[in-house]
């Protein structure tokens, strides 16, 4: 058979599969390829929105926050130390809001459409606030020098813009966190089969990620060519007031995938209800091992990014209309880079477990991190080190599969689903010690030699201090690119641990909904299967799970009718 026919066969094959399974699960599956796709595409509701929310975060590498509203790194600071205390105060708030969700439409669709458009309306708003209110200083406050860190004393100013865009952000904030932990619940209850998570997260990965990725690539295209003229195409306001509303009606339309297209789906009896006090819940994941390694783990993955600082090689190591074709290149292929971890990672998962892959991607991240040290005098060589980071990076979605396991491992533990309280209490514990955290990219900056009160536009400029800060930055994402690889080490929730969690909580569904009377010949069936495994296996696990519930002899005498 020739070239040209094994792939006309392998099309076929393809497309006969598709159609099968479009509206019917593959076997032992729960999800059809249609609800695949459709959770793939309100993702994508994210996708458009981190748009407008990277390119207004309050940090010293976004082109508008030092050239529109001339921010400085003690701004900065002090703005990221008032934004965790928002975030303390949000995180229970959260927590309450989505784990005592009893909606017949499920736990966490009906704050999809409303948290969409409140969050799109904060954010494009930001590039609109009136160039004169930059002008217009409301307070002023000094920060004292710190000279066992290399601090100067400095004077921040606060004018009337930046402070309506920080309340902005706050507000958008709290509606985009809230969205975002609803999607992600959706992703995590969609399926109870680890091993179908880890595809859904590689397919919506690469599907929902589409959006950011063409829109990061027209931005610096049309600034390169409409604002040509400009110095510093990139820090021209017009562009972002042509984008962002753009991408506030990406951001609304396409969450309706989600929201019309998806199920829920958890392993509880039918009359489960929903309610968690939020001392018992952060009591219950406090004492979860699994908690603080995934979420040290995330703290130091956050710490690490501050690396990726290709903005500022394209805007200042390399320049000028060459710096803004590079950064068309860097959004193409930096932001592409994903995609191979992406399409390999349900693979890699099925051959060697979800531990060993992160293993091979935290380690992987740390030699690419030590590449980018070595080449600190070459912008282009900085970027290949880059963009092997991303390679790497793409991997570390499996760190959102773990925690949909440790939850079915939690309610195994203790009954209850922790959804809302485990995205919370970990951006709890995450912005908290962004109280410390937020403090490091500054103080290494001022390492590189640009203070805590000076215009990072104009310091970043004077090639000696652009080199300096660049090393320093490189050594602050090495150190923590080491740290991200110790939590892993410790993970030891297995494949084969969690699919006998998930056999536990079938049988304790199966016998509450004989208790409550609500029995069905799929439970039957189910349970059948399951006291089929476990002796086939001799399974301890599942056999003193089945002893401990006198009830299931009884229910498989049981004949149910449809």
């Amino acid at each position: 058979m020739s070239k040209k026919e094994v792939l006309g066969t392998k099309i076929k094959t393809g497309a006969a599969t598709l159609k099968k399974h479009w509206k019917t699960p593959p076997d032992g599956y729960y999800v059809n390829y249609k609800e695949f796709l459709n959770l793939a595409l309100g993702s994508g509701s994210l996708s458009f929105l981190s748009v407008a929310i990277s390119w207004t975060t309050i940090a010293i590498n976004i082109p508008m926050m030092i050239s529109y509203f001339k921010v400085s790194t003690g701004f900065i600071f002090v703005a990221g130390i008032v934004a965790s205390v928002f975030g303390l105060i949000r995180a229970p708030i959260l927590s309450m809001m989505i784990d005592n969700s009893n909606s017949p439409k499920g736990k966490f669709k009906p704050f999809l459409p409303w948290t969409a458009v409140l969050s799109a309306v904060c954010f494009t708003v930001i590039p609109f606030i009136p160039e004169h209110w930059v002008d217009n200083i409301l307070f002023a406050f000094d920060i004292p020098a710190i000279p066992v860190f290399a601090v100067a004393a400095s004077h921040i100013e606060v004018s009337l813009a930046s402070l309506i865009m920080f309340l902005l952000i706050q507000i958008g904030t709290f509606f985009y966190t809230l969205l975002s932990q609803c999607l992600t619940g959706i992703e995590q209850t969609v399926s109870p089969v680890s091993q179908e998570r880890a595809n859904i997260g590689a397919f919506k990965g690469l599907i929902s990620n589409i959006p950011s990725s063409v829109v990061n690539i027209i931005i610096p295209l049309v600034a390169g060519i409409v604002f040509a003229s400009s110095k510093d195409p990139m820090n021209n306001i017009e562009l972002y007031r042509f984008a962002f509303p753009v991408c506030s009606v990406g951001g609304i339309a396409f969450v309706f995938f989600t929201y019309f297209g998806t199920q829920e789906r958890v392993v509880v009896h039918k009359e489960y209800v929903a309610k968690v006090k939020f001392s018992e819940g952060a009591r219950q994941l406090f004492g979860n091992k699994y908690f603080w390694i995934i979420t040290v783990f995330n703290i130091a993955v956050g710490i690490r990014g501050n690396i990726n600082m290709y903005l500022w090689i394209c805007n200042y190591g390399i320049g000028g209309q060459n710096g803004a074709f590079a950064l068309t290149v860097c959004n193409m292929l930096l932001n592409n880079a994903l995609v191979p971890g992406m399409l390999v990672g349900p693979w890699m998962i099925k051959k060697l477990g979800k531990r060993k892959v992160m293993l091979i991607s935290t380690v992987g991240f740390t030699v690419m991190a030590f590449m980018q040290l070595l080449t600190l005098k070459s912008p282009y060589l900085m970027l290949v080190a880059i963009f092997f980071q991303n390679l790497f990076n793409g991997l570390s979605y499996i760190s959102n599969i773990m925690v949909s396991d440790v939850l079915d491992y939690q309610q195994w533990k203790t009954g209850k689903r922790l959804e809302g309280f485990w995205q919370n209490c970990s951006s709890f514990v995450m912005t908290f010690c962004g109280l410390f955290t937020s403090a490091l990219m500054p103080l290494f900056m001022s390492f590189g030699g640009v203070g805590f009160g000076d215009n990072i536009d104009t310091a970043l400029k004077n090639t000696d201090i652009m080199y300096s800060t660049f090393r320093s930055v490189t050594w602050l994402g090495i150190i923590s690119s080491v740290i991200c690889v110790i939590p892993i080490m410790f993970y030891d929730l297995s494949e084969k641990k969690h699919a006998d969690y998930i056999r536990a909580l079938r049988i304790r569904a199966v016998v509450q909904n004989y208790k409550n009377n609500e029995l069905s010949a799929d439970d039957v069936t189910a349970l059948k299967d399951i006291v089929k495994y476990a002796e086939e296996n001799d399974n301890k696990f599942i056999l003193n799970e089945l002893c401990s519930n006198n009830e299931t002899e009884t229910i498989l005498k049981v004949q149910v009718n449809e």
